[in-house]
């Protein structure tokens, strides 16, 4: 965004907005609306320096929908209408509470051929085709990106002759990395400083992460990986055998946390009854630091079928993870891998939501919620309430604006 200018054409009684103090501007900048805060940011050149010392949306968060717009081929002519009728270099932003709906900025040529893998905040862990990773702040434009992939260790990325990558474990054992087995993913950032950790999940084995400032990337060996989860320079991974190993990444590599990891040696397991069926695990970390186990699952009792979350929270007294069922003033993304707390002024947003996208829950045996594609799970009742997006675009997910700093 480049620098406004201020009008100096002022006529008798106006009021000179740029002569009013840094601290009262800053107190109104972080109490706007994401999109208000950018537009308040244009006023003067005055207005735009101390909106860049704020955080925006920073108070009383709630989760976003941001739709990513899908690239079509040429070649089947019903796609070419919903491609003029949609801008494939920007998102719609929707905000569920204002019921409002706003177009990005232009966030660059190869948008609607990336996929979003994790988002933080403004923030958006995006991959392309060419396996290249980068991340993008989704009201600024602001694009960090992320270097090519390099390893050293006990497993390499080579680089095909066609671009891609392979994973080689040896010179005569390799196997092609395939863009639609990353589906896991942790992105952090600070607003500010833009410090950044990024990890990702290989075809439910292979953990790849990089920290700013990282030369190359790095991997953690000899784990298979399920779920994971990041706060305060401590990544927390739910592996394939069900314990919880930890990572400090407050030094220049990442060791892994052994006497005080507290689940170390108590593995999570759960026994479905006859009637249950687990689709999905999340790990997740709340405000307070505590790790929750999140289960996505479809129970069938006569011939009802009803898509539900579980909890489950270790109880560090016992030794043992057990079965909760509330959030407190707390709700979570179920892809982000965190929690939120929720203003208690706020009614109309609440605690002891899930938000999930379709792909979360366990696909319906017929066509009746396929064009809902995004939904509220509301630990209380039980209930789901979804809601209703264009086709095109295809990559639709949670987000939460702002920043967890006050």
């Amino acid at each position: 965004m480049d620098e406004p200018q201020r009008d100096e054409k002022m006529k008798p009684g106006d009021v000179d907005w740029s002569e009013m103090c840094s601290d009262a501007m800053r107190l109104i900048l972080e109490s706007l609306s994401i999109p208000d805060f950018h537009r308040a940011s244009t006023v003067c050149s005055k207005w735009y320096s101390v909106s860049k010392s704020c955080v925006p949306g920073s108070r009383n968060r709630y989760p976003w929908l941001i739709l990513i717009p899908e690239k079509f081929s040429d070649s089947k002519p019903s796609k070419k209408l919903f491609r003029k009728l949609s801008d494939t270099n920007s998102c719609r932003l929707c905000d569920p509470r204002n019921g409002k709906t706003y177009r990005t900025r232009y966030l660059g040529d190869q948008l609607s051929e990336s996929r979003c893998i994790a988002s933080y905040g403004n923030w958006l862990l995006m991959l392309n085709p060419s396996l290249d990773f980068y991340v993008l702040n989704v009201f600024t434009g602001e694009r960090i990106n992320l270097p090519s992939l390099s390893l050293r260790g006990k497993v390499s990325f080579e680089r095909k002759d066609d671009g891609g990558f392979f994973l080689e474990h040896s010179w005569f054992d390799r196997e092609t990395i395939i863009n639609r087995y990353i589906e896991t993913a942790v992105l952090w950032i600070d607003e500010k400083t833009k410090d950044f950790v990024v990890s990702w999940i290989y075809n439910d084995q292979y953990l790849f992460s990089y920290k700013k400032g990282d030369d190359p990337w790095w991997h953690l060996e000899d784990t298979k990986c399920l779920a994971m989860a990041y706060k305060d320079q401590k990544l927390c991974v739910y592996t394939s055998n069900h314990h919880i190993k930890i990572l400090d990444y407050s030094g220049d590599i990442p060791e892994e946390i052994i006497e005080e990891n507290p689940y170390l040696n108590h593995p999570f397991y759960y026994d479905p009854q006859p009637w249950e069926y687990i689709w999905q695990r999340r790990l997740v970390i709340t405000t307070s630091g505590d790790v929750l186990i999140i289960l996505s699952l479809k129970k069938t009792l006569e011939n009802e079928e009803k898509r539900l979350f579980y909890i489950f929270k270790m109880n560090l007294q016992g030794d043992e993870w057990e079965r909760v069922d509330s959030l407190g003033n707390e709700m979570l993304v179920f892809g982000d891998g965190y929690t939120l707390a929720v203003a208690p002024a706020k009614e109309d947003v609440r605690g002891g939501v899930i938000y999930f996208v379709a792909d979360d829950v366990w696909p319906p045996h017929t066509n009746k919620l396929l064009e809902s594609s995004t939904g509220a799970f509301d630990l209380a009742t039980t209930e789901i309430s979804w809601s209703l997006h264009y086709c095109y675009f295809s990559n639709i997910r949670w987000f939460v604006p702002g920043s967890d700093k006050q």
